[in-house]
C-alpha cells in the first residue's frame, strides 16, 4: 500500500552525512523528520550476538523495533516524511511505504573519520578515560563487526536506491543535491 504522502528514505553508512542532510532538508522544506536511531535495537546487543546475527545472514527485521513501520505509515498519512535510515527500502514493509530512496555514497575511511569526529565532539563524556575506552572499543570492533555490517548494508541498500548522491562534497551541497531530486516528488503534497 502506498501512503498518501511520500516517504523519502535517506541512507548511507555511518558518517555519510545522513543526519546533516535530513535535518537541513526537514527545516528547509517543512518535512516531518523520522530518524531510524530511535527504533534501532541491534547496537545495544553484545558483540557476540551481533556476530551471530551477521553469521545468520543479517536478518534486517532484527535491527529495529517492530513499531517502526506503524509509526512511519502514520506519519505518511499526515504529510511528507524524510526518513533517515540505514536500510533504504528494506525490509519489505519499508519498501511499501517509501516512494524514493537515496543513498549517500562516501568512502569508508572518510565516513569513519567523520563518525569518530562527530562522536568525540558531541560531548557527554564524563572524563578522558571514558572517551578513550569508547574509541578503543569501537576501533577494536571496527574490523570484526562494523566493517562487515557496512559491507552488508552497501550490498543490500545501495543497489535498491533510486538515486546515489556523492557525499564527499560539503554537507550543504549534498543536501542541495538531494533537495533537487526530491523537489518534483514533493510538489502537490
Amino acid at each position: 500500500m502506498t501512503p498518501p504522502h511520500p516517504v523519502i528514505a535517506i541512507s548511507g553508512i555511518p558518517g555519510a552525512g545522513k543526519s546533516h542532510a535530513c535535518a537541513r532538508l526537514a527545516g528547509q522544506l517543512g518535512l516531518t523528520y523520522l530518524g531510524f536511531d530511535s527504533f534501532e535495537v541491534l547496537t545495544a546487543r553484545p558483540p557476540h550476538e551481533v556476530r551471530h546475527w551477521l553469521d545468520r545472514g543479517a536478518p534486517l527485521d532484527e535491527m529495529y523495533h517492530p513499531a517502526l513501520d506503524g509509526v512511519l505509515a502514520d506519519l505518511a498519512a499526515r504529510g511528507p516524511v524524510l526518513f533517515e535510515t540505514p536500510l533504504g527500502r528494506l525490509p519489505p514493509a519499508h519498501g511499501r511505504l517509501i516512494r524514493c530512496a537515496i543513498w549517500i555514497e562516501v568512502e569508508r575511511d572518510i565516513a569513519l573519520a567523520r563518525k569518530l569526529g562527530a562522536t568525540l565532539s558531541a560531548g557527554g563524556w564524563t572524563d578522558t578515560a571514558e572517551m578513550t575506552a569508547w574509541v578503543s572499543d569501537f576501533l577494536l570492533a571496527y574490523e570484526s563487526l562494523v566493517r562487515p555490517c557496512l559491507a552488508v548494508q552497501a550490498a543490500r541498500v545501495k543497489g535498491q536506491s533510486d538515486h546515489v548522491v556523492d557525499g564527499l562534497d560539503a554537507a550543504d551541497i549534498v543536501a542541495d543535491r538531494i533537495a533537487r531530486i526530491i523537489g518534483p516528488i514533493l510538489r502537490g503534497c
